[in-house]
């Protein structure tokens, strides 16, 4: 049986893969035997073309992780061949999929057990998520559990346009060496 699992952007699609390569934490936790064998991962970076393409890659990998810009755009015969091979499909920062181009490829994995994540499961067009909630973590929880902190504000000045993000990276990044020993990260 094989995974596909599709996030928004490239950063995510590093992030996932990287993890599924590892197996991340889940044998330092005990959810996994150290000697468990890891899974192969395959990442596409372009679209594909051909039904040959999807079938070289997927027939090597257990899981394979892409954006939607790259399914998406893949013609309508790659996708259903990529949904004859996989059994699951995860779809990350799910609120997008009733946007049409997620929804479409979506719609080509009937067949497949489909499993939604993302933390913004209300849309601003009043679009449902379809799907059976099988999991809320509530904001609630995450403060008492220390996700969420106090954010301290921080004015940025930067009158060319142009500098804006620069500006915003310069301070954040000043910040994160001023919070060096407390152990903060960077988004």
């Amino acid at each position: 049986s094989k995974l596909l699992v599709i996030v928004p952007t490239d950063a995510l699609r590093d992030q996932l893969s990287s993890k599924f390569i590892s197996l991340g934490i889940l044998h330092l936790i005990g959810v996994l035997p150290k000697k468990t064998l890891k899974p192969i991962v395959g990442i596409l970076k372009h679209k594909y073309k051909t039904v040959k393409d999807v079938d070289d890659l997927f027939e090597k990998c257990h899981v394979l992780v892409t954006t939607m810009s790259i399914a998406g755009q893949c013609g309508e015969e790659v996708q259903n061949r990529m949904a004859t091979y996989c059994k699951y499909l995860f779809i990350d920062e799910a609120h997008h999929v009733s946007a049409t181009t997620w929804n479409e490829f979506r719609k080509r994995f009937s067949k497949s057990r489909i499993l939604q994540f993302t933390a913004t499961p209300f849309r601003n067009d009043g679009k449902s998520i379809e799907g059976k909630l099988i999991y809320n973590y509530p904001l609630k929880k995450a403060q008492e559990e220390g996700y969420f902190r106090p954010i301290s504000f921080k004015a940025i000045i930067e009158n060319d346009p142009a500098k804006h993000d620069l500006s915003i990276a310069k301070a954040a990044i000043d910040q994160l060496k001023a919070d060096y020993d407390k152990g903060h990260i960077l988004m």
